[in-house]
């Protein structure tokens, strides 16, 4: 009686599963090839029909082209000597008229103490002396902040965002090649981007303002400076065939800071971050170009890599041609002058 009870119990299981497998069966079809196949079609036709999810998308994909030819480079690199010969002859006329103005107002001024007579006038102390006038350094440096972070909140306007993207992005793949190389410098991904950037630029611009170039040459070696290593990061993902976009000031500001620490390369820094921690001008120029070569062989992500490096030899390119030039000049008048002396005047020297 077991027997049949255990027998009559395994036939209905085996029965069981039978119709469980038999009503299951048509379910496998929708896990087929073909099935899948219809199912993506299906939603890819949806999601053509719906607009972009975001301002973002959208203007990528309005601007967006295939990776330029190699030729192209050509085409930015006279821009980019456009640019420098532009920026740096309309700083040099700036700076004879002001020198000239100068010169006019010292003559005046010394005329008219020549002829009045002497007075001894008493000038009181300033007041407050916490208010002072700014430095040349410190305008210049407070325009760019301003204007970047003038630019940084143009990006946070969503109708904004097309003209932005195609305008103050620098990519390889973008309808738009020749006036990001520029704009893309005042551009900013996020506030801590900008915030440091700025840092740095207000730390050393004052010096190189102030000490070195003055307020034309200044703008006309940052913008110079921002083409400059726009056009690197352009030959770089020309050679990689990459579409990616890049933003920010680094190459530029890399650039003066690389001038700045070759001019002065004894002068001691610190980071932030490490105040602890301070190293010489001279190191920090070198272990920035190591860092970038070293991103540029590894091919990391972070940064733009080789904007950074562009920058930077940028800088440093400008600080040897002045030192080769200023040598040549040195060179030529020592020679004018013996030639002026005369022979007799030689031997007299070596007599002697």
């Amino acid at each position: 009686m077991s027997l049949l009870v255990v027998k009559a119990a395994f036939i209905g299981c085996c029965r069981q599963s039978v119709r469980t497998i038999h009503f299951n069966k048509p379910r496998l079809d929708r896990y087929s090839r073909e099935t899948f196949r219809n199912r993506l079609h299906r939603q890819e036709l949806k999601d053509a029909k719906k607009p972009p999810s975001s301002h973002q998308d959208a203007t990528i994909l309005a601007d967006s082209v295939p990776v330029r030819p190699v030729s192209d480079l050509l085409k930015a690199l006279g821009f980019t000597v456009g640019v420098g010969a532009v920026s740096f002859s309309i700083a040099y006329l700036s700076d004879w008229e002001r020198s000239k103005t100068l010169l006019k107002k010292h003559f005046h001024q010394h005329a008219a103490d020549f002829f009045k007579p002497l007075v001894l006038i008493y000038s009181p102390p300033p007041t407050d002396p916490q208010y002072r006038e700014l430095t040349h350094g410190e305008k210049c440096a407070a325009f760019l902040i301003v204007s970047n972070t003038l630019v940084f909140l143009l990006w946070r306007a969503k109708g904004l965002q097309p003209m932005m993207w195609r305008y103050f992005s620098n990519s390889y793949a973008s309808k738009s090649l020749l006036s990001p190389m520029i704009l893309s410098a005042f551009s900013h991904s996020s506030f801590i981007h900008l915030g440091l950037n700025m840092y740095v630029l207000w730390t050393f611009a004052q010096v190189t303002v102030d000490k070195f170039l003055g307020p034309d040459q200044f703008f006309a070696f940052y913008l110079t400076a921002a083409a400059v290593s726009s056009w690197t990061s352009l030959a770089h993902k020309a050679a990689v065939r990459s579409p990616i976009r890049a933003l920010g000031a680094s190459g530029a500001i890399l650039a003066l800071l690389a001038y700045t620490c070759c001019k002065i390369p004894d002068a001691r820094l610190k980071i932030v971050f490490l105040p602890f921690f301070d190293f010489s001008a001279q190191s920090a120029v070198i272990g920035m170009v190591i860092f970038d070569l070293a991103g540029l062989l590894f091919r990391f992500k972070l940064f733009d890599h080789a904007a950074h490096l562009g920058g930077a030899l940028f800088g440093i390119s400008v600080v040897e041609c002045v030192c080769l030039l200023g040598r040549a000049i040195l060179v030529g008048m020592r020679k004018e002058t013996r030639s002026e002396e005369g022979p007799e005047l030689r031997v007299r020297r070596r007599v002697r």
